[in-house]
C-alpha cells in the first residue's frame, strides 16, 4: 500500500505552500483540537483571518489561532511573536490583541510541530484596506497616534528578561551586517528599484555603527508596523485604531528601522505625516545630521521589500540613492 500523505506535508514545501495554507478543509479538525485542548467553547464558525505569511483563523469571533509553519522562519517568528507580547501585556499603553495560550500540534519527535498562539479577537478590519477612504485629519490622528504607541513600545524595560537574541546592540548590528551580505542580492531578485540604483547600493550603505546611536541602550521593535497590521474600525465617519497586530518579525533594534516600513507603507511616504509622527514619538529630525541617509540605508537592508511598487509611487525615479533619500525623507 502506499505510505499515507499526512494532511499537512502540502504545507512543508514552497510549491504547494501558498495555494493551501489558509485552506479550512485542511485545518478544522486541528482548529477544533486544540480549542477542545484549551477549553475554547463555542467553536463554530470557524472561518481563515487576512492571509499573511502564517495560517491564522478566527474561532467563532473571539478567538485568533495562528499557526506557525517550518517554513520562511516560523520557530523564529513564533518566540519573537511569543515573546514580544509577553512585553506588551504589561503596558496599557499598546493596543494589541491579547495572547491567550501558546502550545505544539505535535510532539517534536514526529516531525514539525506546528507551534501555535491563541490571541483574543479584536474585530475590525486593517486600514490598508480603506486607507483610501480616510481623510487627512484621521491620517495626521493615525499618524500622532503610532508615535505614541511606537514610543512605549521601544521604552519597555527589558532589562529583567532578555528578548530572543539577547540584550545590546551585538545582536542587531550582526542582523544588519547579515543583510549588507545580501542586500544587492535580494534588490536585484526584487527588481523594484532600477538596476542603475542597485549599482549604487554597496557604496551607498552606510556602516550599521553609523546607523544605530550606540550610547542608548536598543529597544523591542515591531519590525514591520504596515497598514495591514494596523485594525480599526470607521466609526461615525472617523477611523479609529482598535489594535497593532503581528509581531512575528519584532526585534531588538532602533527607530530607524521601525520607520521603513511605516513611512514607506503607512504614511505612504507624505513628510508631513513622518514629521508628524516623530513630533509624537519624541525624536525631532534635525537638519544635516544624516538623517535620510540613515532612514533610507535601513531601508535599503530591510529584510522585505519596503520598495515594492516605487514605479507607481513616482513619476521619476531620481538617478542617484543620495537624491532618492531626499526625495523620500526630505
Amino acid at each position: 500500500m502506499p505510505a499515507t500523505v499526512h494532511p499537512l506535508a502540502p504545507l512543508e514545501n514552497y510549491a504547494t505552500y501558498g495555494a493551501r495554507f489558509m485552506d479550512l478543509a485542511i485545518w478544522e479538525p486541528y482548529a477544533r483540537q486544540i480549542c477542545q485542548r484549551h477549553q475554547l467553547c463555542p467553536f463554530d464558525p470557524l472561518r481563515a483571518g487576512l492571509a499573511g505569511t502564517y495560517p491564522t483563523f478566527i474561532v467563532a469571533e473571539r478567538w485568533v489561532i495562528k499557526f506557525f509553519g517550518q517554513l520562511f522562519g516560523g520557530a523564529e517568528s513564533f518566540r519573537a511573536e511569543q515573546q514580544a507580547n509577553h512585553f506588551i501585556a504589561a503596558s496599557s499603553q499598546i493596543p494589541a490583541p491579547k495572547l491567550l495560550a501558546s502550545g505544539s500540534l505535535f510532539e517534536p519527535s514526529e516531525g514539525w510541530h506546528w507551534p501555535y498562539l491563541i490571541f483574543e479577537f479584536v474585530p475590525g478590519i486593517s486600514i490598508g484596506q480603506i486607507y483610501d477612504q480616510i481623510d487627512w485629519d484621521d491620517k495626521l490622528a493615525l499618524a500622532r497616534q503610532l508615535g505614541e504607541i511606537t514610543r512605549h513600545l521601544h521604552q519597555i524595560p527589558l532589562e529583567d528578561t532578555p528578548f530572543p537574541g539577547g540584550q545590546g546592540w551585538e545582536t542587531y548590528l550582526k542582523f544588519l551586517e547579515g543583510q549588507r551580505l545580501i542586500c544587492v542580492p535580494n534588490h536585484q531578485k526584487w527588481s523594484s528599484l532600477p538596476g542603475n540604483l542597485i549599482a549604487q547600493i554597496e557604496d551607498y550603505l552606510l556602516p550599521p555603527e553609523a546607523i544605530v546611536d550606540l550610547s542608548r541602550p536598543p529597544s523591542l521593535i515591531h519590525a514591520d508596523i504596515t497598514r495591514d497590521h494596523i485594525l480599526g474600525e470607521i466609526t461615525a465617519g472617523r477611523w479609529q485604531t482598535r489594535a497593532l497586530i503581528d509581531f512575528g518579525d519584532a526585534m531588538m533594534g532602533d527607530i530607524f528601522y521601525e520607520l521603513a516600513a511605516l513611512h514607506l507603507d503607512v504614511f505612504q511616504r507624505d513628510r508631513h505625516l513622518l514629521r508628524t509622527f516623530l513630533d509624537s514619538y519624541g525624536l525631532s529630525k534635525p537638519q544635516n545630521n544624516g538623517f535620510s541617509h540613515k532612514a533610507l540605508s535601513v531601508a535599503l537592508l530591510h529584510q522585505f521589500d519596503v520598495f515594492s511598487g516605487i514605479r507607481n509611487w513616482m513619476d521619476e525615479i531620481p538617478d542617484s540613492l543620495e537624491a532618492l533619500a531626499i526625495q523620500l525623507w526630505g
